[in-house]
């Protein structure tokens, strides 16, 4: 066992100072024991959080051999930040309508109490009125907990971090998370492929149905009501067995690594994941960061085949058009909410191992009044998942599409006192039991055409598609 030095307290976290990084194991017996010495505290909202240093561990490898129920991921684009949790201390929740100013601020009363480093996970539904559907029953109107164990990893650090409000409670997690093998959990060589066996896919709506609803968008530019709707379909795959949410998550961050990657599991056999390249917002005191992300292309099959295509995409006046309404949108939002925007001179191409699309990237300094409630109400939805203007497009997505989205399109990320990170909740699927339903959409505006659109979303649920057919 390594020695360790005093903590260090910064309000509620205690931090162990160490000369160098502990075993899983090592860190959790001294956590145990730092949870002793610690001061009872008996009210819910009392947290305490102990963060220590830990050698690399592979964090969904990990995440995959625990047996509690709650479970979370988290990755950014560029691997800077990577986070697995389970078990859960605190939980925000509704399964009736959205009130954004209401839960930010309950969860800002409790994170600027005593604990600038405690982080909500969660996120919320797309449409803010509650729909009947039963499918997606445990993720609600909306859902953000604190977990009772993360595990961050950084560019050149691990730590392993409990957070807890009831000294007993952590101490049992505690003693339930390690009874696996050490080599095992720390080993990136277990299994990690997809592997249940595919039955059936049937999609809402089907080619048809897809026409018949272009037909009708197309119609209503026509009359001048709209100038963009995105249209979604849902694909549902039936398995022989029920499907492991990390498992699967794993397998398509190993297939593609440059995405937003996400898992919410808040009951056995039911989970949200996916991976988006679409930031919604990043908040880091009042600096605030977005993105303007529309039109798609296939990257290729090689370099020359995505140079090809990525050139035609910026030279695509439909695709051009497209991205506009986008950037003018979101540039629009923060204006209102900002001091000042700047905003990239000039296009850029996000490519991804299967796509690629046109982007911007914006930034400003928020005025001292706002919050993270005024920011997702005035952001959601996005051009690139709703349309223009905002509310008839969401009228014309409730008539033409026949399923609730649930959580699709919608904010998912995590915030803390300071800092705040959402993504748009694109290129995802809803795990229950044996059945994956994906969700994938595209931009209609005038001169789109059916076929096309078709094959645009199936390019991008083509990450998905690469995972649970190479078996």
């Amino acid at each position: 066992m390594h020695k360790a030095n005093m903590p260090t307290h910064q309000d509620c976290t205690t931090e162990v100072n160490l000369q160098e990084p502990l075993t899983l194991q090592e860190a959790a017996f001294i956590v145990q024991n730092q949870i002793d010495k610690l001061s009872p505290k008996t009210s819910p909202l009392a947290f305490h959080r102990i963060k220590i240093w830990i050698k690399n561990v592979n964090l969904l490898a990990w995440l995959r051999n625990q047996n509690e129920q709650t479970k979370l991921y988290w990755a950014d684009r560029d691997t800077d930040f990577e986070m697995a949790g389970i078990g859960s201390i605190y939980k925000l929740s509704a399964e009736i309508d959205v009130d954004y100013v209401s839960l930010f601020q309950r969860m800002q009363n409790i994170l600027s109490q005593n604990c600038p480093d405690l982080r909500f996970y969660g996120g919320l539904r797309f449409y803010e009125c509650f729909e009947n559907d039963a499918t997606w029953q445990s993720f609600g109107a909306y859902r953000f907990i604190i977990p009772a164990i993360e595990i961050h990893r950084n560019t050149e650090e691990t730590f392993l971090i409990c957070n807890f409000n009831n000294a007993e409670k952590a101490k049992q997690i505690l003693n339930n998370l390690f009874q696996n093998d050490a080599q095992h959990i720390q080993s990136s060589n277990g299994k990690d492929a997809f592997s249940p066996e595919f039955m059936k896919r049937t999609d809402i709506p089907h080619e048809e149905a897809w026409a018949k609803n272009i037909s009708s968008a197309l119609h209503a530019f026509k009359k001048s009501s709209l100038d963009k709707v995105v249209l979604a379909r849902k694909s549902v795959f039936d398995f022989k067995t029920s499907i492991d949410p990390v498992e699967l998550i794993s397998t398509l961050r190993k297939n593609n690594s440059k995405l937003f990657y996400f898992l919410f599991q808040f009951e056995e056999n039911s989970a949200f994941l996916g991976g988006s390249p679409e930031l919604l917002y990043m908040r880091k005191g009042r600096l605030i960061k977005s993105e303007a992300i529309a039109g798609t292309r296939p990257y290729g099959a090689t370099p020359e085949e995505a140079e090809k295509y990525g050139r035609d995409l910026l030279n695509c006046e439909k695709d051009i058009r497209e991205h506009r309404y986008v950037l003018d949108s979101i540039q629009k939002n923060l204006l209102e909410i900002c001091e000042n925007v700047d905003t990239d001179d000039r296009l850029s191409l996000l490519q991804l191992t299967q796509v690629q699309h046109l982007l911007c990237r914006l930034q400003g300094v928020l005025a001292p009044d706002i919050n993270d409630a005024h920011i997702i109400k005035l952001m959601h939805p996005t051009p690139a998942v709703g349309g223009i203007p905002k509310a008839k497009a969401i009228a014309a997505i409730r008539q033409l599409e026949h399923f609730d989205r649930g959580w699709y399109a919608a904010p998912v990320g995590y915030i803390s006192r300071d800092v705040a990170e959402f993504v748009v909740a694109i290129r995802s699927g809803l795990v229950k039991g044996n059945t994956l339903s994906l969700f994938s959409g595209a931009g209609i505006v005038e001169g789109s055409e059916a076929a096309a659109e078709w094959e645009e979303i199936e390019n991008k649920i083509a990450n998905f598609m690469k995972a649970i057919t190479s078996r």
